[in-house]
């Protein structure tokens, strides 16, 4: 899955969160600095692929797939960033950034046994 329908996901599972409402196109855009007809054709891309449920003049929100899918992409990003803070001893503002590019090149496969290590790295240092 490529970077942008991650961002994609990731942006509307916030916001819908937060805000307990459908994101509109208009405020996607601006939350993922892109413009709205952009906006407009991922949702019509990830509808079609089952990730959203998009509704013009409603907005857009999640599907249980959609959500799956970017509860992962915020769970890497949390995970790679405790590592670059926690066991690398980085600036929170500085790994939050690293998190967000890492968080895409990271395969599913691979994130669970960092995820784990990440972990026990936490664990050994409260030791």
């Amino acid at each position: 899955m490529s970077e942008s329908i991650e961002d994609f996901l990731e942006k509307v599972y916030i916001f819908t969160k937060d805000k307990n409402r459908p994101v509109k196109t208009t405020e996607l855009a601006k939350l993922l600095d892109i413009k709205p007809p952009a906006i407009t054709n991922m949702a019509k891309k990830l509808h079609k692929l089952g990730y959203v449920e998009y509704e013009p003049y409603i907005g857009i929100r999640l599907t249980e797939k959609g959500m799956e899918k970017a509860k992962n992409v915020i769970d890497k990003h949390k995970t790679i960033e405790t590592f670059l803070v926690e066991c690398l001893g980085l600036e929170r503002e500085i790994a939050y950034k690293e998190a967000c590019r890492l968080e895409h090149a990271m395969s599913d496969e691979v994130f669970e046994r960092f995820k784990e290590f990440v972990e026990n790295c936490i664990k050994d240092k409260k030791s």
